[in-house]
């Protein structure tokens, strides 16, 4: 398997030696600032036609320059796009993930891991002012050691399977998706929308609003609403912030409404069973009339479908906080961290008790990753803890705390 990982990392290290977003991005602002400026819009128009993360910026650019020249944004001769807008990539993952899970009451950690392979092959759509892009994925997920994880409670394997349309241009990004989660036996979907629009710029940066929905099939939901920060930079430090407040709903086990309805019904047991054993012991002393009066009127027999098993919805809401602070070095090596933060109060459940509840979930890290063309490899270190504050009731049935640690090693590409 070792050598199987390092043969695919070795093939991709040395496909394709074309240009790349990032330098032609890097070659124009080169150009503008020794005043060439022709060059520098020519370079900033290849850059834009190429795929990569820069593309917004890049198109407010070239509107900039063409403003200032007094040229239309929709000039046939402006961008070489316009002849060919469609592109054709193939983007994709290789990872192995190690796996260290701890919970509250574990003495022992349990340890695994997620090796994965993602293709994303791609098709954009590129004019002067708008980007489209109609992706397809395919991920596939084996867990290491599965059988010594069964408080993470994964499968062998998983297989996810995705549509994805993206829409990028004047200042706001679209992304809405879907994908279908095929885990062991059991199947889900995913549904998800993002909508981001650019409020103000200044230099390399950035500040807008942000509204987000996520959906699955199986149990969860959210909503989400940001106000963000971002700083793009071919070199030197990048950053992205978050601020904002979600609202999240997932199933939830009435566990009051079980323990009533199961404790009735032990009681009607017990009711039963004495009724029976009293006149199986006295009916040798009983007169017939007295016999007769008594069995008149048995208990009901007790039915365990009187026993109550009910999902119902928890609600969440409070504030939200997401950031990714990068720093680029000349050389294309990349320093990252990254925070996660989401503290929610219950806002409806299946009793007062589980509306006490408050829950916190963080997600932070720290990675480094060196760009060879095509190809990103990195290497990081991940941790996501969660606490619940429970009351005295919910104490026992849910975990008060995990940590779930992530070592993770990888490559990606984009062809």
């Amino acid at each position: 398997m070792v050598r199987w990982f390092g043969l695919i990392m070795l093939v991709l290290a040395t496909a394709l030696f074309a240009e790349t977003q990032e330098e032609a991005y890097y070659r124009a602002m080169k150009a503008e600032e020794a005043g060439d400026i022709p060059a520098a819009l020519k370079a900033f128009e290849e850059a834009v036609a190429l795929p990569g993360e820069y593309t917004e910026e890049i198109q407010g650019i070239i509107r900039d320059y063409k403003s200032a020249m007094g040229v239309e944004d929709d000039d046939a001769s402006s961008l070489d796009n316009a002849s060919n807008p469609w592109e054709f990539h193939i983007a994709g993952e290789l990872g192995l993930y190690g796996m260290h899970y701890k919970e509250t009451g574990l003495e022992d950690a349990e340890k695994g891991g997620d090796l994965f392979l993602n293709v994303n092959p791609y098709f954009d759509y590129t004019t002067a002012t708008w980007s489209h892009t109609f992706a397809a994925s395919v991920q596939g997920d084996y867990f290491l050691n599965n059988d010594e994880m069964s408080l993470l409670d994964t499968n062998d394997w998983n297989l996810v399977l995705g549509l994805e349309y993206t829409l990028m241009g004047r200042g706001m990004l679209l992304d809405a998706g879907y994908d279908f989660n095929i885990e062991g036996k059991e199947l889900s979907s995913d549904f998800y929308v993002w909508f981001e629009k650019d409020l103000y710029r200044f230099e390399k940066q950035r500040i807008g609003a942000v509204a987000w929905a996520y959906y699955q099939t199986s149990g969860p939901m959210s909503f989400a609403a940001y106000a963000s920060w971002h700083r793009t930079a071919p070199e030197g430090l990048n950053g992205t912030v978050y601020v904002g407040a979600k609202f999240e709903a997932d199933s939830a086990f009435d566990y009051k409404t079980f323990m009533q309805s199961y404790a009735t019904y032990k009681q009607a047991v017990s009711t039963y069973n004495e009724y029976w054993q009293y006149l199986n012991d006295s009916i040798a002393y009983m007169a017939d009339d007295e016999y007769e009066a008594y069995v008149a009127n048995p208990p009901a027999e007790p039915s365990v479908e009187s026993i109550v098993y009910r999902q119902t919805m928890g609600k969440w809401f409070g504030p939200v906080f997401r950031s990714r602070i990068s720093y680029k070095f000349k050389n294309r090596i990349t320093v990252e961290a990254k925070m996660n933060l989401f503290y929610g109060f219950a806002v409806g459940g299946p009793d007062s008790d589980y509306e006490k509840i408050k829950k916190f979930n963080g997600t932070w890290g720290a990675s480094i990753s060196w760009k060879y063309w095509k190809m990103v490899y990195y290497l990081g270190l991940e941790r996501n803890y969660k606490h619940m504050d429970l009351p005295n009731f919910y104490k026992g049935l849910y975990r008060e705390s995990t940590v779930l640690t992530q070592l993770k090693l990888g490559v990606k590409w984009d062809i």
